[in-house]
């Protein structure tokens, strides 16, 4: 949190006198959770109020427009309210389901930067996600830290900024996506990924969100395990490429995967020349059905969160349904290293 009150000063010293403000005038948000209830809006923001030290507050306001929300709550504190370090958005099923365009402020407010992470948690949780953590950090940068860790290393979840809803929500052919969180034990975590179509909710779990990431060239790492027999192996991915190819009125859907054995729990004696051949046909053989298994879904519920029709729009400015659309898919799995494993 002091850096971010050093850079915020940066930022006012070198802005010369215009629209000045003392420092100790501004409310810093944060974090940022928008509800809506019986035609309002309700808002719980996460603050830090620039004084001697830097405290997170939580305060609610309500309001007919989220301009309004921030009015009162710049009333009630007798400050300006600064919105550019906003680095969580957490929006609620109420505000989903109301439609309402809750985007407009953001895309007004000159003092936005739009790079804020968005999240979705389900109602019973709302009241819980941003008073959980109370010291310096307080949940919203929590939040930024677990989505940047689980990416990193899991990738069973994937960030959503605003500049990335933006773009999907005006885009042909694509459909956001959000990460789920939700609270266990008065602790934060990454529970899926959750797509909306018609008020109906399609929920990844984290099997599914990792091969969502990987057909649409979002996987940096994770760990996969492959069936052999009644056991199964482990890869860790280090390398994979996802590419599209739309020819005859099929799309081609090329998956190439590179990963070290991290496990060995198979028949197949590992100082044998062919093993290799047949431990890469078996990940390929399962990484193909998880793929088609998120296929499935889109096609299922006739939503593209995978991008396959924006693909196709681009490349031959046809608008056509996910569910109509022939794909076939062919992954190759290489594997780079066995370590000491043997067997």
């Amino acid at each position: 949190m002091k850096k971010i009150i050093i850079l915020l000063i940066s930022i006012l010293l070198l802005s010369g006198c215009y629209d000045y403000v003392e420092i100790n005038d501004l409310v810093i948000i944060t974090g940022m959770l928008i509800d809506y209830e019986n035609d309002n809006y309700v808002i719980t923001n996460q603050l830090i109020e620039n004084e001697k030290e830097s405290i997170v507050k939580i305060y609610k306001t309500e309001g007919k427009t989220i301009d309004e929300c921030i009015s009162k709550l710049s009333k009630l504190l007798n400050k300006d309210i600064f919105i550019s370090h906003l680095k969580s958005l957490i929006i609620t099923e109420n505000l989903i389901y109301s439609n309402k365009d809750y985007y407009d402020y953001f895309l007004r407010n000159p003092k936005s930067k739009m790079n804020f992470n968005i999240y979705f948690v389900d109602n019973k949780y709302k009241d819980k996600v941003i008073n959980i953590y109370n010291d310096d950090k307080g949940s919203s940068l929590y939040l930024k830290d677990m989505i940047s860790f689980n990416n990193k290393i899991f990738s069973s979840s994937t960030p959503l900024t605003f500049l990335d809803l933006i773009y999907k929500r005006l885009e042909y052919g694509l459909e956001p996506i959000y990460p789920n969180i939700t609270v266990n034990n008065n602790i934060l975590y990454l529970q899926n990924l959750i797509i909306f179509k018609n008020n109906k909710k399609i929920t990844l779990d984290d099997i599914n969100g990792i091969y969502y990431n990987l057909i649409t060239n979002n996987l940096i790492k994770t760990d996969i395990n492959i069936p052999c027999d009644k056991d199964n192996f482990s890869i860790s991915t280090n390398n994979t490429k996802t590419k599209f190819k739309w020819k005859d009125n099929k799309l081609y859907v090329d998956i190439k995967v590179t990963g070290k054995m991290n496990s060995y729990n198979c028949k197949y004696d590992l100082n044998k020349t062919d093993t290799m051949t047949i431990l890469s046909n078996l990940s390929n053989k399962e990484l193909t059905n998880n793929i088609n298994e998120i296929i499935k879904i889109a096609k299922d519920n006739n939503v593209d969160f995978i991008g396959i029709t924006n693909y196709i729009y681009k490349h031959s400015k046809k608008k056509l349904n996910i569910k109509d659309i022939d794909i076939k898919t062919t992954v190759k799995t290489t594997i780079t290293s066995i370590g000491e494993l043997r067997k």
